[in-house]
């Protein structure tokens, strides 16, 4: 027994079941156990030695004898294989060795009983894998009989040509080829088996080392797939998420503040543009000017007086001599488009009262009596 085996290395459901045992007891079973697993490859004498002596001190343990059993149907013991596998199936009630037990049966030279396993109701309770292999075994008793066409039809199911669980089936081609070539059949069975040597990635059947071709290497993940993955990562990372959102919204916020400089400064252009036509064309005027020009057009005869008005190098119509007219002006002209509301009507009033006082002393200064303005109409 090598010093290094603690016993410890067993997987957690053997070392359950070996609770049964004592401390002491247990802790033997499980270094001749581990023992028995790591060496069986190697050297099966040596595998085969320690599982019987795990079982001779924990024969009452169903895994004990179940690992004895499976042993010794790899190493070719199937005489031993069938009293183990049967007496653990008896401790346990575990039914997912019908399958190597059938087999071991076929191995004794009893095909017979293999079928009559398959037949079972231990049978139905076996997994969609387990099912597959046990098919095998029937398959292989059917043949052992003699009988290769109803071995051949006991394979033909859909897991030969479909996918079970994402994989191919492989030792259900290897079988089916075997069989092919008992039949005579030996171009299909070669497809067959080409097929098994093509798709083994795992190494679980010989099909390429009976065609005299290495076995296929399973290809590791794509390039792309890091890089995927890492997007995935990256895509729901809260952090970065919110890093995102952060300079969305900074984004957005510039955008919206260059849009509103941007129409404040056409606003003001617009604003500046259109006071500046305003003033041009309307010059201010005081009370002396507003008189002087009323007295040079009454004192006119009416054709002239009407050139005076038509004419562009006149003054303004009645109009813009009109005082409140006047005042308006004179309030666009002096008001600031910064200027709040509430200064700029106390500054509306003053000059509006302003006005109306200079035109009042205007038209004092006039004094035309109705009778010449009417003969100057006439």
């Amino acid at each position: 027994m090598p010093e290094w085996i603690t016993g410890a290395e067993l997987d957690g459901s053997y070392r359950e079941e070996l609770r049964a045992l004592s401390k002491d007891t247990a802790e033997r079973v499980s270094r001749h156990l581990v023992a028995a697993l790591i060496s069986v490859e190697e050297d099966p004498a040596d595998a085969a030695a320690h599982a019987k002596f795990a079982v001779s001190i924990g024969a009452r343990v169903g895994i004990v004898r179940e690992t004895y059993g499976v042993i010794a149907y790899q190493t070719g013991d199937y005489h031993t294989a069938v009293r183990e596998l049967r007496t653990a199936m008896r401790i346990t009630g575990r039914a997912d060795i019908l399958p190597m037990l059938a087999d071991a049966e076929r191995g004794v030279g009893r095909p017979e009983r293999a079928l009559d396993i398959a037949a079972s109701p231990e049978a139905e309770k076996l997994g969609l894998e387990s099912t597959i292999e046990l098919m095998i075994v029937v398959a292989g008793a059917y043949a052992d009989t003699g009988d290769v066409e109803t071995a051949l039809t006991s394979l033909e199911i859909p897991a030969l040509r479909q996918k079970v669980e994402g994989r191919w089936q492989v030792r259900l081609w290897v079988a089916y080829a075997d069989l092919l070539e008992r039949a005579g059949r030996s171009e299909e069975a070669r497809k067959w088996l080409l097929l098994a040597a093509d798709a083994d990635t795992e190494r679980i059947t010989d099909a390429a080392e009976r065609l005299g071709r290495p076995a296929p290497v399973e290809e590791p993940n794509p390039t792309w797939y890091d890089a995927e993955e890492m997007h995935v990562v990256d895509a729901f990372d809260e952090d970065a998420e919110d890093d995102e959102v952060e300079g969305d919204e900074d984004d957005d916020e510039t955008e919206v503040a260059e849009v509103v400089e941007d129409d404040e400064d056409d606003t003001e252009a617009e604003v500046v543009e259109g006071d500046e036509d305003d003033n041009e064309p309307e010059a201010e005027l005081d009370g002396e000017d507003i008189a002087a020009e009323a007295d040079e057009a009454d004192s006119r005869p009416e054709h002239l007086a009407s050139e005076a008005v038509s004419s562009e190098d006149a003054p303004v119509d009645d109009a813009d001599t009109d005082p409140e007219h006047v005042a308006a002006d004179e309030d666009s002209v002096a008001a600031e488009p910064a200027m709040p509301s509430s200064q700029a009507e106390p500054e509306a009033r003053e000059t509006l009262e302003d006005a109306e006082a200079e035109a009042g002393e205007a038209s004092g200064d006039r004094d035309v009596p109705e009778e010449t303005d009417q003969e100057a109409r006439a």
